[in-house]
């Protein structure tokens, strides 16, 4: 039996010994003598499992943790049409500008200030890249820095930081501004 043939119906078994267990008995149970408790040997295949699965839920909470605690309380939406001439999008508290060349064509830019626990703001079309950088500044007004400076970050997946953005912090404004290079989701991190 191949391995992975033989890791699913092991699966399957637990699976279905939780659903058992959890069941109502059907007739009445007579009372009997207290069984002693079995040894139980864990698979070793299961144990591999459950510590992969806690060290990715280690990994995402260590994230999490990095990025900037707010209380973002509204999705909000903007579109705009953006060629090679330039242009601004705005979308809440937050802006995107292009300078000329940036893009070379007219496209359609679209983002999405996402509510949460944290700032973070997707675009589309996703994946577009950029000739020249733009200037994305992000307000974390509704968020509690701990003193710390704190910076614009690229989520790929919107869960994982896959690069930290060269940022110009501005505290009196609670505004964090970056030059990016292409899209999908930003947010505020330390």
């Amino acid at each position: 039996m191949h391995a992975g043939k033989r890791r699913f119906a092991q699966l399957s078994l637990l699976a279905l010994g939780f659903l058992l267990a959890c069941g109502e008995p059907t007739a009445p149970v007579a009372a009997v003598a207290k069984p002693v408790a079995p040894v139980v040997v864990p698979n070793a295949s299961l144990v591999d499992i459950a510590n992969g699965l806690l060290n990715v839920t280690n990994g995402v909470t260590t994230l999490i943790g990095d990025l900037l605690p707010c209380s973002v309380t509204t999705d909000q939406w903007n579109t705009a049409n953006i060629g090679p001439n330039g242009g601004r999008l705005n979308v809440g508290p937050h802006s995107l500008v292009f300078p000329r060349g940036a893009l070379s064509r007219q496209t359609q830019i679209t983002a999405h200030a996402v509510r949460g626990n944290h700032v973070r703001v997707e675009f589309s079309p996703s994946g577009l890249q950029f000739a020249t950088p733009a200037t994305l500044t992000l307000s974390y007004g509704v968020c509690a820095p701990k003193g710390k400076p704190v910076q614009v970050v690229y989520l790929k997946d919107d869960q994982h930081v896959s690069e930290t953005e060269p940022s110009k912090d501005h505290r009196l404004n609670k505004s964090v501004e970056a030059s990016i290079n292409h899209f999908s989701s930003y947010a505020v991190a330390y």
